[in-house]
């Protein structure tokens, strides 16, 4: 991870949870060679354990291969709803939860 290459430190992104891409209005360039162009994925993993999906990779300087960030990303489901998160220097942190029944249990009317 380089905090040099970053304009801000693991932004907050609300819900907004990806799986793959970056954020590229975080990156200030690399802190290496300074070039600014885009950014690939390597060492990607992918493990499942009980409910829950992780997947792992890096955001390196298609110029240099200098690491960016390591980007993880989780997924799960349990009996009413699904959980997303994210955890990455470069793309930030979100969670988010989405109901799995037709009717949002959290949006019932209270009567």
């Amino acid at each position: 991870m380089c905090l040099e290459c970053l304009k801000e430190r693991m932004p907050d992104r609300g819900s907004t949870c990806l799986e793959g891409g970056c954020y590229l209005l975080n990156y200030a360039g690399c802190g290496q060679c300074h070039q600014t162009g885009l950014l690939e994925e390597s060492e990607r993993t992918r493990e499942e354990e009980d409910d829950e999906e992780t997947i792992t990779f890096k955001h390196m300087c298609k110029e240099c291969g200098h690491v960016i960030a390591t980007h993880t990303y989780t997924f799960s489901v349990d009996e009413q709803f699904q959980e997303y998160s994210m955890q990455c220097n470069l793309c930030g942190h979100g969670q988010a939860t989405v109901s799995i029944l037709p009717d949002d249990p959290r949006e019932q009317p209270f009567f």
